[in-house]
Order: C-alpha cells, then structure tokens, then sequence
C-alpha cells in the first residue's frame, strides 16, 4: 500500500472498520480508548475487541494478564451501555518467542476471519504487546494486503532507547509486523504519546455528573492515582492511536522506511527497507477536546 495513499485514506472521512486489540486492564487508558470508538460512529465502526496479555504488578502472568483484559472490555462495555454489541475474544497466552512463530488464539484467529470477510480496509488498532497481530500475520500472510496495523508501541526514533512496554515484551513480534509489509501506522510513546496529558481537575470538570461512564471513567482515574496525588497527571497513551482515525489532523506524520527492533531496545535502520508511516507530533487540545465532547 502506497504510504501517500494511506494519510489521504485516513482523513478522508470515511468510516473506517476496526479492530481493537488492547490490554485493558494494564491502565485506565485503555477503557477511555474503548470508550472513545464507541463514541465515534461517526468515524469508526467497532467490528471486535481482542484482549492482549501483558505482565506487571496488576497481572502475575502474560495469560493472567489477557484474562483480566479480557474481563475489563466485557465491563467497559458494559459501562458504556455497549452490553453484547461488540464481539470479544482472548487473546495470547504468551508472548511470540521467536519471529514468524505464531501463538494461536481466538483473537489471532477472529483478525484473520475479519480481514478476508471485509470489503473495505480493516484498521487493526493495537494498544498492547502486538503478538494477536503479529500471529494473525504468519497464520495468513495475505492479511498483509488487506489491513492497516495502527501501533502504540516503543518510543521515538531520537529516544536513547526503545525500552517501553508495549515493545519490550514483544519484540519477536514487532519484528514480525514491520517486516511483514503489512502497512503500519507507528505510534510512539515518548517523544510522542508523552504529550497527551491530561489531569484530575480536567476529568472532573469535563467529565464528571456528564453520564454513568464519564463518572466511571473519572472514578477509575482518581482511584489509580497515587495517594500523593498533588499536581499529578496522566498520560493516556492509548487514546492516541484511536484518534488517529477519529482525529486524523491532530497528528503530523513522516513517512520513513520501516525499522527492526534489536534484543537490546534499540532500532536498526536500512533506507532500503519498505516504507511505513511514523507519528511525530500530536496536538493534545484537539484529541482532549474531541474525546471529552463525545464521551460526554
């Protein structure tokens, strides 16, 4: 896919099918991501939700982790008044361990199924560890030439390393994903993603008394925060790479060849190599504005 024909394609204002693989339970940006493409029928339709594992201290496994991701989407659907609308599917137990060795899932298997039922492009947008994707990749190739990986992964090219979340625990699979030729649409973290702050002063006064979710998502945010809480903010990280479909002009893009991820968290380049769209600035008022208007 030319990269020069994909920004065309995400401005025009179509409505875009989605996929959304997330680890919903790892933060509380995630939920504000599922909430926000459910508000945006306008600019998305939500086709499934796959849940990714993740491990840290709110998981004791990669597995653990995906079960519990599992569970918040279910919830946050709920929430939403989105009950049963949108199907769910678990995702990876673990992580892909060597590159083009798929982990087998539902998800991986629904991506699949999704991508060759469609008529129109899917965009596969990925706010965790990308082993679903990347596994869907090597099962069947030829979703290569049909979908749009969105990823919220890594940090930015001048960052002294990539050493983020979503990338460290999954390099086999990044790997997998850029040198798979799908297109991707790269959403880095710091350098990048760092920008979209928000606070609790902002969520309560936009947010709060506006409707059940709002409130919910509020109170998610207050009870996350640290007890010292005093001029504290929050990235929402993942709200980005939603916005880049439901906000499109709020970002700048570089279209760049794609890079490999070595096992030390850093990237290797080779100007030679296919080309992909990489993010590199974003306007926080835009997204913050559009998101808080929608949600509430």
């Amino acid at each position: 896919m030319d990269m020069n024909e994909l920004l065309k394609k995400i401005k025009d204002g179509s409505v875009k099918n989605v996929i959304l693989d997330t680890d919903t339970y790892n933060e509380v940006d995630d939920q504000f991501t599922i909430a926000y493409l459910l508000r945006a029928e306008d600019k998305v339709k939500l086709l499934s939700i796959t849940a990714a594992p993740f491990l840290n201290e709110r998981s004791s496994s990669p597995e653990d982790g995906m079960l519990k991701s599992y569970d918040e989407i279910l919830h946050t659907l709920e929430m939403a008044d989105k009950k049963n609308s949108v199907p769910v599917y678990r995702g990876a137990t673990g992580y892909m361990t060597e590159k083009n060795v798929p982990q087998i899932s539902d998800a991986a298997s629904n991506i699949v199924r999704i991508v060759n039922e469609s008529e129109e492009t899917v965009y596969i947008v990925a706010i965790g560890c990308i082993t679903n994707v990347a596994s869907a990749i090597v099962l069947d190739p030829s979703i290569a030439d049909k979908a749009v990986v969105i990823w919220l992964g890594g940090h930015a090219y001048w960052h002294p390393n990539t050493n983020e979340f979503n990338m460290k625990q999954d390099i086999a699979a990044a790997n997998t994903v850029f040198d798979s030729g799908i297109a991707v649409i790269h959403v880095p973290c710091f350098g990048m993603c760092s920008e979209l702050v928000t606070t609790l002063p902002e969520l309560e006064y936009y947010l709060r008394g506006k409707n059940k979710l709002c409130d919910w998502l509020t109170d998610m945010v207050v009870d996350y925060a640290p007890k010292q809480s005093y001029a504290w903010s929050k990235i929402m990280w993942d709200v980005a790479a939603a916005a880049v479909l439901v906000k499109p002009d709020a970002f700048m893009y570089d279209i760049r060849p794609t890079p490999s991820v070595t096992n030390d968290f850093q990237y290797s380049f080779d100007q030679s190599r296919h080309k992909y769209i990489y993010i590199s600035r974003l306007n926080r008022n835009m997204i913050f504005g559009d998101m808080f208007k929608r949600l509430s």
